[in-house]
Parts: C-alpha cells; sequence; structure tokens
C-alpha cells in the first residue's frame, strides 16, 4: 500500500514479510507523521494512485470534510462512509451493555458539535424530520451551550422524552448541560441505556451532572478521532480497549507514565494513514477483567490533548491530571478552564467562585493560581471547550 500512495512512497522498502512482527518492526521504522504532512498536497498526496477520487466523489462513495480545529488548525479528511460506520459500530461492541442494547430495535440520539458535510447539516432551525437521518436524531442546532435558550432546551428535553433513546452519542460537556438544565428545571429525562462520550475530554463535572440526572445510564468514553476513526471503547469495568481489527496503536512513552498515540489504519481504501501522531497522551492499564479478548493495548484513561498540558518544574500536568485537582477541591463548580497569565495562571470557574480549586491548583503546580467565577466559559469555533489556554 505505501508504495501507492505518494506522501509514503520512496520513504522506506517494504516490510520483509507479512509476518505481524515484521510489520510492526516495519513501521516502527517509519517517522510519524502530523496534521502539517497530511495538509501538504492534500488530496492528491495521501490518495492511492490506483484510485481515482473524481469518479468516487461523484459515485458519492467519498466526500471531503474537515476535523474541527480546535487546539490547531483545521484538517481536512477524505470520508468514506463505507469505512467509518463498521468500524465505529464494532468498537462500540466491544462493551457488553451497548452491544446488548444495540442487538435489540435500537434508537439513538446525538447531542454534538453540529456537523456540516455531505447529506449531514444540522445547524439552523430544521424540523425533527430533518434532524432525523438513518433513524439517528440530531437533537441540538447551535454549537455553543451558552447559547441554548430555554425554548431550545425545552425542545430538546421534550424530543428527548418522546423519542425514549436506547443510545445516545455525545459530546459529554453538551450532555452535561442538558442534564444540569433538566435537573433545574425538575424534569425527569428518559434514561438511555448507555452514552458514547465523544469529541473531546470527559470532565469530572459532566459525568456527575449526567450521574444526577440520568442515574441508571452507564456513560462510557468512546476514544478516536476524525481522520484516524475510533481507536478505544471503554468497557463496563472503566478501563478503554482496542478497536484492533480497523488500525495498528502504537504507544510512544511521553514519561511519567504517559504515552503519544500513534495509528496507522487498517483496511481503508480513502487517506491510509501510517503512523499517525494524533496529538494526544493517554496513560497504559495493567490489563483488564472484563473478559473482552487481550487484542491490543487496554488504557486506563484519556488524558488530554498534549498541546493543553501544562509543563511546570514538578513535571508535566495533563488536561485529566488539572481535572483531578480542580475537581477534586470543589465538586460545586460545573465548567472550568485554565489560562495562563504574566505571572501564573487564572482559573475560570462557572457554578463556583473557585477559591479552592485555585489554592489546591497552586499548590500542585508550584505557581500563581487567581480564580475569577464567571456565568459562562465559550467554546472554541469548533464547538468544543478548551481545558487550557495559553496567555
Amino acid at each position: 500500500m505505501a508504495a501507492e500512495v505518494p506522501l509514503y512512497a520512496g520513504r522506506t522498502a517494504a516490510p520483509a514479510s507479512d509476518d505481524p512482527e515484521a510489520v510492526a518492526a516495519w513501521l516502527a521504522s517509519l517517522p510519524t507523521i502530523g496534521k502539517r504532512e497530511l495538509r501538504r498536497g492534500f488530496p492528491k498526496s495521501i490518495v492511492r494512485t490506483t484510485c481515482d477520487l473524481k469518479e468516487a466523489m461523484q459515485k458519492g462513495l467519498v466526500e471531503i470534510i474537515a476535523t474541527s480545529g480546535t487546539t490547531e488548525n483545521r484538517l481536512q479528511v477524505l470520508w468514506e462512509w463505507s469505512w467509518w460506520d463498521p468500524q465505529e459500530r464494532e468498537a462500540m461492541r466491544l462493551n457488553p451493555i451497548v452491544r446488548g442494547a444495540m442487538a435489540a430495535s435500537f434508537k439513538e440520539a446525538v447531542l454534538t458539535t453540529p456537523v456540516c458535510g455531505g447529506a449531514t447539516c444540522h445547524i439552523g432551525t430544521l424540523s425533527r424530520a430533518e434532524r432525523t437521518i438513518d433513524g439517528m436524531l440530531f437533537l441540538n442546532q447551535a454549537a455553543d451551550p451558552t447559547h441554548w435558550t430555554d425554548a431550545e432546551l425545552t425542545r430538546m428535553l421534550d424530543e428527548w422524552n418522546d423519542l425514549g433513546p436506547d443510545g445516545v452519542e455525545a459530546d459529554p460537556q453538551y450532555l452535561g448541560a442538558l442534564c444540569r438544565h433538566a435537573m433545574r428545571r425538575g424534569v425527569t429525562m428518559h434514561s438511555p441505556t448507555f452514552a458514547t462520550l465523544t469529541y473531546e475530554q470527559t470532565t469530572r463535572a459532566s459525568i456527575r451532572a449526567m450521574k444526577a440526572a440520568l442515574p441508571t445510564m452507564g456513560a462510557f468514553n468512546l476514544y478516536g478521532a476524525t481522520e484516524a476513526g475510533v481507536l478505544f471503547m471503554e468497557c463496563d469495568k472503566g478501563r478503554l480497549h482496542h478497536n484492533a481489527r480497523h488500525s495498528h496503536v502504537e504507544l510512544l512513552d511521553a514519561g511519567g507514565g504517559l504515552a503519544r498515540v500513534v495509528v496507522t489504519t487498517l483496511g481503508r481504501t480513502w487517506m491510509p494513514l501510517l503512523r499517525y501522531d494524533i496529538g494526544d497522551l493517554v496513560r497504559l492499564a495493567d490489563g483488564c477483567d472484563c473478559g473482552l479478548p487481550d487484542e491490543g493495548y487496554v488504557l486506563s484513561r484519556i488524558e488530554g490533548r498534549a498541546n493543553d498540558a501544562v509543563a511546570t518544574p514538578r513535571g508535566l500536568f495533563t488536561p485529566a491530571m488539572l481535572d483531578d485537582i480542580v475537581d477534586g477541591a470543589d465538586s460545586a463548580l460545573e465548567q472550568w478552564q485554565l489560562q495562563g497569565a504574566a505571572d501564573g495562571f487564572l482559573l475560570h470557574v462557572v457554578g463556583s467562585d473557585g477559591v479552592q480549586s485555585a489554592t489546591a491548583l497552586a499548590a500542585a503546580l508550584g505557581t500563581t493560581v487567581e480564580p475569577r467565577a464567571t456565568a459562562t466559559i465559550l467554546p472554541e469555533a469548533s464547538g468544543k471547550y478548551r481545558m487550557v489556554r495559553p496567555q
């Protein structure tokens, strides 16, 4: 395959054999690539010379979409539903609770950053029928929950309860906001069997809101990237298992028990990736007793974007580690964001004065952290929330 893709052609000879160990050793000999390399000469540089992209797009077999670009510039992606859907559903079924719910007559709701691409676009004022695609109901029509009016929130809750979804695909911040609104208004929400949490880092505060409004729902992290597919799925024991049939994953040591995620996609016709560094930090688990076959790495958790980690003389603090400190000091908060300042940091907090969290964070980081109570924290243009912002 590598010889057919201009981006990879000439970088190295083919592996000595098809033996998995030989292929893994060959991959490890290649340099990693990132978004910068994928942007160069897109799309020709990433399309096999034996494939006709123009013809495939005319037939609707592939389309061009873009990633959100929350911490970097947006990345264009060649998107093929024939590859995405099977690998996503197979990843979901790694979780036995999710697998059981999907085996029955399955109703699904989606509460995420609105996506525009191909046949899917739910931004604007659309009817429920227009927002129902392949049986999935897209609930929200605005990418910024701070702009969700009472009327919009009421509509979403009404549609949620009327549909009675078995499963929900959700941005954790979005679902947390909807759950908090329901609790404040005294509205009982239908409890799905599960929610797959994706698109951005899951915080303790968002999980707390879900547990308060939806106590019987299982909330599980579904980890991946638009350009690389679904890589890991959280099981009912709280561990994340590799979606091994659709990707080869390498975890490159980043120190302190952390690792960077490097992925090679499998079985993909369009935009195959070889040793793509996603830019995230994760923590490896010491196995899992959930009963799933041992087919790859098992993670204890996703630590967050490397670009949002804070380097200090006391070590590197990932977004998840920061959340442990901030939320662990004050469970009343609903949201937080750490911002660099001239002589330390500002900690913006929703739902609390932030004093306890700022004090705990200052002690951990060894620097000044000043609390800032605020009514809202604005998302990025992508619709996602950034947990750490530079000065």
